[in-house]
Order: C-alpha cells, then sequence, then structure tokens
C-alpha cells in the first residue's frame, strides 16, 4: 500500500483522486492546492503551500502549471517518486538538467505520462533512427485564450518555443519532443479554430525505414483538457502503483 499526494488537484488530479477512492487501497496523503474544491470527499489534509510536515508521500502526482512545478520541485523529489503532467517546465533546459541531477541525487523516479496522446513508446523506442518528428494540434481558440473567428494557426516552430507561449496547451508536443528528437528539432503547429469541440492531435514520424502518423481526438472538457486525458491519467497511476491489469504491455 502506497501513499499518493497531489501537487495541484484540478480535473485530472480529481478524476485520480476518485478513481483511488473507488479502485484502490493506496492511502491519499495530502493535497497541495491554494484553489482546491473539495467536492469528493476527501479526508486527507488540505494545504495552500508547502509543508514539510504535511506534504510527504510514496508518490506525489502533479497536475497543476509548469511554473508550480518548477518552483516546488526540489522540496518534493527529495523524498517522493513523482508524476509529473506540466512537461513543458521540461523546455527549460536549465531546469530540466537541475530536475534530472536532483532525482539521481536523492534517488527518486519522475515519471511522465503519456496523457493526451498515444503512441510515445514507438518513438522512444525509434530515437536512434528517427529524422523528423511534428505534431499538430487543432483546438477552440477559448482552449487557447483566444477570440479567433476563423481557423487561425497561431504557431508554427520548434517545439522549445511553443511549450514557452504555451505552456498549458501543449504537454503533448514536450512529451513528443522528450521521447524523439528534442525540443529543438520537434517541430510544433497549434490551430485555432472556432468550429471544433475537439481537442486534436497528429503526430508524423519520418525515420531509416519507418514512416508513421498517429491521429488522437478527443472532446474538450473545457478549458485546456480533454476527455481522454484523465482516463489516461489514471491508467498511468495504475501501472505505478502496480494496480490495474494483471498483464502489461511493454
Amino acid at each position: 500500500m502506497a501513499s499518493i499526494g497531489f501537487l495541484g488537484c484540478g480535473k485530472i488530479g480529481k478524476a485520480m483522486v476518485r478513481h483511488l477512492q473507488a479502485h484502490s487501497k493506496h492511502v491519499i496523503a495530502f493535497v497541495h492546492d491554494p484553489l482546491f474544491i473539495n467536492d469528493c470527499g476527501l479526508e486527507a489534509p488540505v494545504v495552500a503551500h508547502w509543508d514539510a510536515d504535511v506534504c510527504t508521500a510514496d508518490l506525489v502526482v502533479e497536475c497543476a502549471t509548469a511554473d508550480v512545478l518548477t518552483r516546488n520541485f526540489e522540496n518534493y523529489c527529495r523524498r517522493s517518486d513523482l508524476l509529473v503532467f506540466s512537461v513543458t517546465a521540461f523546455s527549460d533546459e536549465d531546469f530540466a538538467q537541475q530536475a534530472w541531477a536532483l532525482c539521481k541525487t536523492h534517488d527518486t523516479r519522475l515519471y511522465l505520462p503519456h496523457g493526451a496522446i498515444l503512441g510515445l513508446d514507438g518513438i522512444f523506442d525509434a530515437r536512434g533512427i528517427l529524422t523528423s518528428v511534428s505534431i499538430e494540434t487543432v483546438k477552440s481558440p477559448a482552449s487557447l485564450g483566444r477570440q479567433d473567428a476563423q481557423r487561425t494557426v497561431v504557431y508554427a516552430g520548434d517545439t522549445r518555443q511553443a511549450c514557452k507561449l504555451y505552456p498549458r496547451n501543449v504537454n503533448v508536443h514536450a512529451e513528443v519532443a522528450l521521447a524523439g528528437l528534442g525540443f529543438d528539432k520537434t517541430r510544433s503547429t497549434i490551430i485555432s479554430d472556432p468550429a471544433v469541440s475537439t481537442n486534436a492531435h497528429t503526430i508524423s514520424v519520418e525515420g531509416d525505414g519507418i514512416s508513421f502518423r498517429l491521429e488522437i481526438s478527443s472532446f474538450s472538457t473545457g478549458g485546456v483538457t480533454g476527455s481522454y486525458t484523465p482516463v489516461s491519467a489514471c491508467g498511468s497511476l495504475d501501472r505505478i502503483l502496480g494496480g490495474g491489469m494483471p498483464y502489461q504491455f511493454v
């Protein structure tokens, strides 16, 4: 039985809280979120700021923002493994190097979920022979904090800059970059389309003797999150904790 804490607990976090409450014997140790609304019958302590006496767990799940992650990373990685959803934080090379070093020093693990997309295992396995990786995301203007009246390409370029400009909208781009060619060699396109009610991602991969294309679409739940993300988040949590199916896809 493991203890799980939450750094940030909005839609994705609450989906995992309810999943643990319904299907698990693991203990929810705390929630670190100043805006948390307890509408899920949670009995664990809730804190607005990091507290060394309260914020301790075997696994800490971060589903806040990249800024919140970077401010709190060192406090948590000293004592806990982390499951991180704000993957755009690692587009900052200084933070990424610091994070890897801290985890190595404290012998803690950093888990990156596949989130809203599929195929990261295939990209990672082929990273040595890849020549081109690109990802295109199409979301509603509201999801991107815009008011476009027609379909508009709001960004096209390298993934590192996409993460800086849209840190809450392109975590999937950061995942693809980390799995494959890196933030500078992965190409990102972000499209604002008032005609859509989905979050859609198209990943195109080319390499020595390989070529594949993945298309994933899920209905928006409002804000930046699609309906598939909370489902996949619970699956990632199960795999880390050793629950779920009695077999694994590897």
